[in-house]
């Protein structure tokens, strides 16, 4: 099975971009809107909005587009806590399904240190690179 591609943000974090530039010429990125993930669907229940809620509220760097993989996340811990509560049995399933979507949140600790949070450079302004020039002169 054939190694996994280098996500573009991955390789400028690294500097793989520059050291192979020929690698990553002609690749792009999706971009995001920036809004924030907003409240949860009206059909979750009690304990599914209440963990939107703190996960939204928790995990700053989600934005709308996370909303699906949020609320799968809301599902599965919303579940697990009800269950707890009632005393029934967690399956392993279950508890594996809850921590695999945390994970892509990026809401365990190691996951979390994969998630670059910073805000995206303007790729709009064909000018901004001239604005730091300034400070080369001085």
């Amino acid at each position: 099975m054939p190694r996994p591609r280098t996500p573009l943000a991955k390789a400028r974090l690294t500097g793989a971009d520059a050291k192979h530039p020929d690698r990553f010429k002609n690749r792009s990125e999706p971009r995001t809107s920036r809004d924030p993930v907003g409240k949860p669907p009206a059909y979750l229940d009690k304990e599914a909005r209440a963990v939107w809620s703190e996960l939204a509220r928790d995990l700053g760097w989600l934005v709308r587009e996370d909303r699906h993989a949020l609320e799968a996340a809301s599902l599965a811990v919303g579940q697990v806590r009800t269950m707890h509560k009632a005393q029934e049995p967690i399956t392993a399933a279950l508890f594996a399904a809850m921590n695999t979507t945390l994970g892509k949140l990026g809401a365990s600790p190691a996951d979390r240190s994969k998630v670059d949070a910073r805000a995206p450079e303007d790729d709009d302004d064909p000018f901004a690179k001239f604005d730091k020039a300034a400070e080369y002169f001085s």
